[in-house]
């Protein structure tokens, strides 16, 4: 493949696929978390990766730089309470999916694929957008990496 966005998220997938095998499900996202009026079509938790925007510049000739954004949505199904009085155990399984995040943010922040063709990963922001009407945690991860196109 010539495509820079297919061969990164070939990359990008195998790359969460090892260091974070605790995720279930890795897709593209086409808006997975609303296909079903109750659950998505998905198995949790899951990792839906996106290029929201990339903007360029000319490096010279016809050679360009590009700036990329990546999100990545970490859908998480709740299994258990967080409320205050509840006890440690519970909540810390409620918490879990903070820790999922983290492992993906380890995993990368700061990778670049096999080949060094891109900049390494760098996170730019992370955001909440829950689905508590099909009882979702969502959490959006945003990140930008660069690369270089000659044509």
């Amino acid at each position: 493949m010539n495509s820079f966005f297919a061969n990164f998220y070939l990359d990008l997938c195998k790359r969460i696929r090892t260091a974070v095998p605790v995720i279930q499900w890795i897709e593209q996202d086409f808006g997975q978390d609303v296909f079903d009026k109750w659950r998505p079509n998905v198995a949790f938790p899951a990792v839906l990766i996106d290029f929201p925007s990339a903007q360029y510049s000319g490096e010279g000739g016809l050679s360009q730089f590009g700036e990329v954004s990546v999100s990545l949505r970490l859908l998480v199904s709740p299994f258990s309470q967080s409320y205050d009085d509840a006890p440690l155990e519970v909540k810390k399984e409620a918490l879990q999916y903070f820790e999922i995040e983290q492992q993906l943010v380890e995993a990368l922040h700061g990778w670049t694929p096999d080949g060094g063709y891109c900049q390494p990963m760098v996170r730019s922001s992370i955001t909440s957008n829950n689905r508590n009407d099909i009882g979702l945690r969502i959490r959006n991860l945003s990140f930008t990496t660069a690369y270089e196109e000659d044509f």
